[in-house]
């Protein structure tokens, strides 16, 4: 299987948390205009977790790859709104799987952000390794 990653920023991939990400035998079928009609397929319909394109060498699977600390940036931006506005009480997230709320008491757009968060903070104290850090993060994807 193939991979490519490295596909050239738009304009649009600055004003957003992620680029496309595009994996499969198919990837050399792919030109320019096609991964730019995939990727604004993506933007237009924002609740499609990806596409699977059939070529004539092969499925390719198309996705959005975000940055690795998005998900701590959003819980910055939580934890902002909450500690700057004392007037929200709450933000919910729609479109998730098993819908969640933020509160100030709890300013995760996950249910275990806050777990997360405590094992970025033992491994940026050097209290567990980056292998055990990886594997507890694991263990909270697990279903």
């Amino acid at each position: 299987m193939r991979r490519d990653a490295n596909i050239p920023a738009t304009e649009a991939t600055r004003d957003r948390p992620w680029q496309l990400l595009l994996t499969g035998e198919g990837i050399a079928q792919i030109d320019a205009a096609t991964r730019q009609a995939l990727e604004s397929i993506l933007e237009l319909f924002t609740e499609v977790e990806g596409l699977v394109v059939h070529t004539s060498a092969g499925r390719l699977r198309v996705t959005r790859d975000f940055s690795s600390d998005y998900t701590t940036q959003v819980d910055r931006l939580l934890g902002d709104i909450f500690k700057n506005n004392a007037a929200v009480t709450g933000i919910e997230f729609l479109g998730l799987g098993h819908p969640r709320t933020a509160t100030p008491d709890d300013p995760y757009w996950s249910s275990q952000g806050r777990a997360y968060a405590a094992i970025a903070r033992a491994a940026a104290r050097g209290d567990i390794t980056p292998a055990e850090a990886i594997a507890a993060y694991r263990r909270l994807a697990a279903p």
